[in-house]
């Protein structure tokens, strides 16, 4: 298969998503393996704040298909933080032109991340904050510009869910290293979820290690399984896990 050129990211020679299924995709691995809906729908009616974590912002496939997703639920008064990492963010037009494929399906939600993301200054390291109204509530987009550790270690509290995203341990050991994901760990709540495309033995030995019980389930499209996690402990030492 040959991948266009403005999928791939320079700086890890590999390419963003699947371009034919990636909101599909999305949906299956990371929301339907957090099991966002069922949490949500579970809130009391004293609302709170939902707090999701990513590893990767990228073009913001996870952040779109994440408000597609829920804006077709019937859930309403929702209020998500999503706070994601980009170590070398894009420019707007070139975020435009990796979501093309997409613009069938989800038009006017690209063009809303497009133009708001436009406005940012992405030159400086640092928090950066859009907020978006839609049908099911509030949706707040927490960006955080430079290192994935520096990210997680400024959070001010701990996430419900992790999407664990940013190319594959071979194209990109760094965001899957034992300290990050230890320090993932301790920033998500008990009873917290993660999901990752990865089955890696480093990365489930990783998440173990930061107090996830994990399982191989499923995957999509050409993927045999991927992984989903439950913060169930403060975390093993690596010679008391078994896989």
């Amino acid at each position: 298969m040959n991948i266009p050129q403005y999928l791939v990211n320079e700086y890890y020679d590999d390419r963003y998503f699947d371009v034919v299924n990636a909101l599909d995709e999305a949906k299956l691995i990371y929301f339907d393996g957090c099991n966002i809906l069922n949490v949500l729908s579970a809130e009391s009616a004293v609302q709170r704040e939902f707090r999701i974590g990513e590893t990767g912002f990228g073009a913001g496939r996870l952040f779109l298909s994440l408000m597609d997703f829920m804006d077709k639920r019937e859930n309403v008064g929702k209020t998500i933080s999503y706070n994601s990492v980009e170590l070398h963010p894009i420019t707007s037009a070139r975020m435009d032109s990796i979501l093309q494929s997409f613009k069938p399906r989800i038009g006017p939600l690209i063009n809303l991340l497009v133009e708001s993301y436009d406005k940012l200054d992405i030159t400086k390291p640092g928090w950066r904050q859009l907020e978006f109204t839609r049908s099911f509530g509030t949706i707040t987009l927490n960006l955080w510009i430079g290192e994935a550790l520096e990210m997680v270690n400024s959070l001010p509290n701990a996430c419900d869910a992790w999407f664990l995203d940013g190319h594959g341990p071979k194209k990109n050991p760094t965001i899957w290293r034992p300290e990050l994901l230890m320090a993932i760990g301790e920033k998500t709540v008990l009873q917290g979820t993660c999901a990752t495309y990865t089955v890696a033995g480093a990365v489930r030995r990783a998440l173990a290690s930061a107090g996830f019980t994990v399982e191989r389930v499923p995957g999509f499209g050409g993927k045999n399984s991927v992984l989903k996690g439950v913060k169930t402990n403060e975390g093993l030492p690596e010679k008391e896990i078994l896989f």
